[in-house]
């Protein structure tokens, strides 16, 4: 096969043509996602061709490895988005929200509430902008703007979006680095601390100023605090896909004690004026988040996870060598989808255990199941399209050599301050994308083999990678225009894009600073 000998620099820079095309279509051209995608991907795979000496059956082989490692993530987001889609028709989500704005009597306890702990929660099991769509209307409830309520929605879910959606960003992170979740976990949990702590005091500045950050903000550290903790744990335990859940269930229930407890004490009786849904109460509005923690935790750190450990699917792939010596690994078992620890599995048994309850209670509408099916399939057709071909994309780069020599090229041009970049690459892929999944897929391998080339810890770097893309996805033009539209001033998404996008740039700045002193503390110690 005949290919174009070129010196290495040059390979160095045009292996970012593909990721320049992604992030160009979206952002220059107007292009869709999924047109983004599917043109990068043909992109790679000419260069890789032609320039990087990849052979047509090592292509095959890492379009396979693209397809697997999709279905694995995409899985979880067609359960996550369909759990999510069904409740809401059944008014579960309407439920939990009301039940929260009649809680809390303190503008800043309402604030956090709502646009930091009930939004995790929505971000923990749905993504898709969810939070957004479903917060935005509580917030102008309680007497917020909508360009105010539109950002602090943007910024308040953030956090939650690494480990949300039922973990599927967590997990594409580990598919496309192969870096293990148990090694990953615990760095993406200690470099959420202070994001998660930010995030809180920026819902309250953006809401009410500085004035509600300066009465509103000891509470936010000490539930902010509260709240980093459990992620860290569920993350450590293994319980990534509930992490975000978990987090978002212990400070909104701070969050409303308080409230509670405030209205109790000042005899203030007066509330948020919401409508009653007259369809579900509290704890069968929660009966699913309830079970998706029960379940989650037996199959994941129970005495069932040995047992449960052992149903592996998975594919034997043979290795690579492209024509210019670069070889990919043999993967054995690929993508080891651990079929009774999967959180689409985990997911299917708690909606039928939860089917069967709202049935005996007669809460049961004709054709609902059917209904929620069509509208799964509308709402994720496009992001299943894409994540196809980025996936794709991400493998045939990796096995082709192309992210090798964009690596080189990166550290050449970076050197030692790339833990200061590297939560800005996770930022950027997510914020032209406006998807964390996507941004770690594009981005995942080229962090690691960055950070070997360095003598920087790849889980360390990993985590920047994901922690940077959560920050980005929530305040990407997508959500900006899904607040808008909830919050009745379409047009006006300019305006709330630069209300939220502050916020998160300094978070990842910090995030920078963190992973910047974290290793260069580790290459002392070591």
């Amino acid at each position: 096969m005949l290919i174009v000998s070129l010196p290495g620099g040059i390979l160095s820079a045009l292996a970012v043509i593909p990721i320049v095309s992604l992030l160009g279509g979206l952002t220059v051209l107007g292009w869709t996602a999924q047109r983004s995608a599917i043109v990068s991907f043909a992109l790679a795979i000419v260069m890789s061709t032609f320039l990087y000496g990849l052979l047509p059956e090592a292509a095959a082989i890492a379009m396979l490895k693209g397809v697997l490692l999709s279905l694995f993530v995409l899985l979880i987001i067609w359960a996550a988005l369909f759990l999510y889609l069904f409740l809401d028709r059944l008014g579960a989500i309407e439920s939990i929200g009301q039940a929260m704005m009649r809680s809390a009597g303190l503008a800043p306890v309402r604030a956090l509430l709502i646009g930091w702990g009930f939004s995790g929660f929505l971000q923990g099991f749905a993504g898709f902008g969810a939070p957004v769509a479903s917060v935005v209307p509580l917030l102008q409830a309680a007497g917020f703007g909508g360009v105010r309520s539109a950002a602090a929605a943007m910024v308040g879910h953030s956090w939650a979006i690494t480990f949300g959606s039922m973990g599927s960003s967590f997990f594409a992170i580990q598919l496309v680095t192969r870096i293990p979740g148990e090694e990953l976990a615990p760095w993406l949990g200690a470099l959420f601390v202070m994001p998660i702590i930010i995030t809180g005091l920026s819902v309250l500045h953006i809401l009410l100023g500085w004035r509600g950050l300066a009465t509103g903000g000891p509470l936010a550290l000490i539930v902010g605090a509260a709240m980093a903790a459990t992620l860290w744990t569920s993350a450590q335990q293994g319980a990534g896909p509930i992490a975000s859940i978990l987090a978002a269930m212990v400070g909104s229930a701070i969050l409303l004690g308080v409230g509670m407890t405030y209205r109790r004490l000042s005899g203030n009786k007066t509330v948020v004026a919401v409508a009653e849904t007259g369809l579900l109460n509290i704890h069968l509005a929660l009966l699913p988040y309830y079970l998706l923690v029960v379940l989650t935790l037996l199959a994941q750190t129970g005495p069932i996870a040995a047992a449960a450990k052992l149903v592996v699917l998975g594919v034997d792939l043979p290795s690579t060598t492209t024509l210019l010596g670069f070889q990919a690994a043999a993967e054995a078992t690929y993508p080891r989808l651990r079929l009774l620890q999967h959180p689409a599995v985990v997911i299917a048994l708690a909606l039928f255990l939860t089917a069967l309850v709202y049935r005996a209670k007669g809460i049961w509408p004709a054709g609902v199941l059917g209904r929620t099916l069509q509208l799964t399939y509308r709402r994720a057709k496009g992001t299943s399209i894409t994540v196809l071909f980025m996936v794709m994309m991400a493998l045939v780069m990796a096995d082709s050599g192309m992210i090798n020599a964009l690596a080189f090229g990166l550290r050449t041009l970076v050197g030692p301050a790339f833990p200061l970049v590297s939560p800005f690459l996770g930022v950027l892929g997510a914020f032209m994308t406006g998807s964390n999944t996507n941004s770690n897929v594009a981005m995942g391998a080229l962090q690691i083999e960055t950070a070997a080339a360095l003598g920087l810890l790849p889980a360390l770097i990993a985590a920047a990678q994901s922690v940077g893309g959560s920050l980005g996805s929530g305040v990407s033009p997508d959500k900006a225009a899904i607040g808008a539209s909830a919050a009745g001033i379409v047009g006006q998404e300019a305006s709330i894009m630069r209300r939220a996008l502050p916020y998160s740039l300094i978070a990842a700045a910090v995030v920078g600073v963190e992973v910047l002193l974290i290793g260069r503390w580790l290459s002392g110690a070591g």
